[in-house]
């Protein structure tokens, strides 16, 4: 027996008052005048200042019931797992069933249904399940149903999926089909392989007061897992040709050595193999030969035999063909090394490749701005003629990047440009200006934030042009006086970046630091809204359709057609292999896109159960359980088993068998 609020037997102290009463009590003498004391017989007085205890069966019956309404008010209970809370009526059950890829080791998943199916077998009549499967995310496959059939008809048909374990999700859809309920006793009951990686604790997905929680371990067999690990893909070129060196690797989760043959397929094709052997607990990589990379996107992929965890046996990846950029710099003639810088930066870059071909500014001729992605102004008195070209370029989606100078001016309308310029400010007598005020959260110098990758307060600035930043324009970095050293504005489609000194060595030394290479490529890159497509992503994640999805699907690698205005412009991946996006009416795919697993799902490490309950109920477990044993919350217990409520009546008859014993006992007088 225990109680679910004892501070209320505090309250047996009240037993002492119904003893001092009856020890205490003082004889309380009547004075009465009477004019003459002849005619009355005199009687000894004896005076008692205490009183002995006569009535015990009166004080036992007030006693009593005190402790009665005490006890009742500290609600007792009898606590342990084999007193069910559906003693207390009907069960809201929440039944979450892990469907991530770590269950389809061995016969894990048949294992776990037959645990559900189990909890099914504890279901009443009148009690109610919801049905969640989950991995990466939650579904809501059956909502409060009363069918018990209904529900094992869903759990034979769902399989596992791609996806790794996050519990998460799945908790709060638990916490929220709970607190909705209107039923008496609510349970959730998660049957899982508990996987270390997904676990992350959370309040915002603890179960709602009073309810009990049911962890269901299915243990793994133990077996042999490999797993092939993220490719590293190197570029090549070799007699005018690009190829890639393709390294990839294998994973031993276990304990033995494992010599495994690897395929590298290509376009789904078998065209290398090559032995791996990996030592336990250890990891090994091999290099292919390189492989002609062709003019269309190639689909690579690396294989092993598959084990106990077929899922991790293959990594899918999609190399395309390097992407040219094209670039117009647009220079300050009159100085020999004014564009020296510019050309030897961007010549070097490879992601993308840039093309860079130079201008004098009458010869931005609209059919020259049709040909590239990016314009380059160095120092440059900017005419309204070539304004107004420019603008149309700008806000067509095209890129500009401005590096002003002592010769730039702008023409009094170029409110496209995102700054004010103002005059010039020469340090060249005094302490050079320093560049301070990175916003290191946008992508220009995102590259820059880590520690050790890249100094720029030691460029010395010997001038710049006081600029003003225009309503709505960003700035990005400052000249230690405050005043805005880069500023990006965006027009229609397009982007403008202005630099307020210059990109070669006449007003700065930048061009000789080592970030002056980094730099350039990422303003560039920038101007141009370039992003990198990724060679793979990761199921969970979310794939680009396009901007335009009216006739476009995605066929998925399991073979289905997905209409893409469906999903709008991004869908989830959930499948591990190649999607591909297509117009409707064309065969050829617009977009080929690679999907693997979490890897981490591979890792066998659990979490504890005791842990997880603590997180979900406040309260922690009974330890890890094989098969289904409720772990009843104390709330849960008491609410069930309702004995306040039978002390509280018993506490209510003796108040009113005392009442009716002291008036029996009491002598009447006449």
């Amino acid at each position: 027996m225990t109680f679910l609020t004892p501070l209320f037997l505090l309250g047996l102290a009240a037993l002492a008052v119904p003893v001092l009463i009856h020890l205490t009590q003082r004889e309380r003498r009547q004075i009465v005048e009477f004019p003459s004391l002849m005619f009355l017989r005199k009687i000894p007085y004896e005076s008692v200042k205490r009183r002995r205890i006569r009535d015990w069966l009166l004080l036992a019956l007030r006693a009593a019931a005190l402790a009665l309404l005490v006890a009742a008010f500290a609600r007792p209970f009898v606590r342990g797992s084999e007193l069910s809370a559906a003693a207390g009526g009907p069960r809201e059950v929440v039944l979450l069933l892990d469907r991530s890829y770590s269950m389809g080791a061995g016969d894990t998943w048949a294992r776990a249904q037959q645990a559900a199916r189990d909890v099914l077998g504890s279901v009443g009549p009148l009690d109610r399940v919801s049905l969640v499967l989950f991995s990466s995310n939650a579904e809501l496959v059956l909502r409060s149903s009363a069918d018990a059939s209904r529900v094992s008809a869903e759990i034979d048909r769902a399989e596992p999926s791609s996806g790794s374990t996050r519990y998460a999700p799945a908790l709060k859809l638990a916490s929220s089909l709970l607190a909705e309920s209107s039923l008496p006793s609510r349970e959730a009951v998660l049957v899982s392989d508990f996987q270390r990686a997904g676990w992350q604790p959370d309040e915002a997905f603890r179960l709602p007061a009073g309810s009990a929680f049911t962890p269901v371990l299915v243990e793994t067999s133990p077996a042999r897992n490999l797993s092939v690990t993220p490719l590293s893909i190197e570029r090549v070129s070799a007699e005018n040709q690009e190829r890639v060196v393709v390294t990839a690797g294998v994973s031993n989760r276990g304990s033995t050595p494992a010599d495994v043959q690897m395929t590298l397929e290509v376009d789904g094709r078998a065209a290398q193999t090559a032995r791996v052997q990996v030592a336990p607990a250890s990891a090994a990589a091999t290099t292919f030969p390189a492989v002609t990379l062709a003019a269309a996107p190639l689909r690579i992929t690396t294989r092993i035999p598959e084990d106990a965890l077929a899922a991790d046996n293959a990594f899918h990846a999609v190399v395309r063909p390097s992407e040219v950029l094209p670039v117009t710099l647009v220079g300050a003639g009159g100085r020999g090394d004014s564009d020296l810088y510019l050309t030897r930066a961007l010549s070097i870059g490879d992601r993308p490749r840039f093309q860079v071909t130079t201008h004098q500014a009458e010869g931005l001729a609209p059919e020259a701005l049709a040909r590239t992605r990016v314009v380059i102004l160095q120092d440059l008195p900017l005419a309204d003629a070539t304004s107004a070209r420019l603008r149309s370029f700008v806000e067509g989606g095209g890129g500009l990047v401005v590096a002003l100078g002592p010769r730039t001016s702008l023409p009094p309308d170029a409110d496209w440009v995102p700054v004010v310029v103002g005059g010039l400010d020469d340090r060249t007598r005094g302490a050079a200006a320093k560049l301070s005020g990175f916003d290191y959260g946008h992508p220009v110098f995102e590259p820059f934030r880590a520690p050790r990758s890249g100094d720029f307060s030691t460029t010395r600035i010997y001038g710049f042009r006081s600029v003003t930043a225009r309503p709505g324009a960003v700035t990005l970095a400052r000249f230690d006086g405050g005043t805005p050293a880069l500023v990006e504005g965006v027009f229609g489609r397009g982007r403008v970046l202005v630099w307020a000194t210059t990109l070669d060595l006449s007003w700065n030394d930048l061009a000789l630091k080592p970030v002056y290479l980094p730099f350039v490529h990422q303003l560039v890159r920038r101007a141009s809204g370039y992003a990198e497509q990724p060679g793979w992503l990761t199921v969970g994640q979310a794939l680009d359709v396009g901007a335009s999805t009216t006739g476009r699907v995605v066929l998925t690698p399991s073979g289905q057609r997905r209409p893409a205005g469906e999903a709008g412009q991004a869908m989830e991946v959930t499948e591990s292999g190649f999607y591909e996006v297509r117009n409707a009416r064309e065969g050829q795919p617009l977009q080929v896109v690679a999907a693997n697993v979490d890897l981490s799902e591979s890792d066998p490490a659990r979490v504890e159960t005791s842990a997880v309950s603590l997180a979900v109920t406040g309260q922690p477990g009974r330890g890890e359980q094989g098969e289904v044993g409720l772990v009843v919350p104390d709330a849960v217990q008491e609410q069930a088993q309702r004995l306040w409520w039978y002390l509280l009546f018993a506490g209510i008859l003796l108040l009113i068998g005392e009442s009716w014993l002291a008036r029996r006992l009491t002598p009447v007088r006449r």
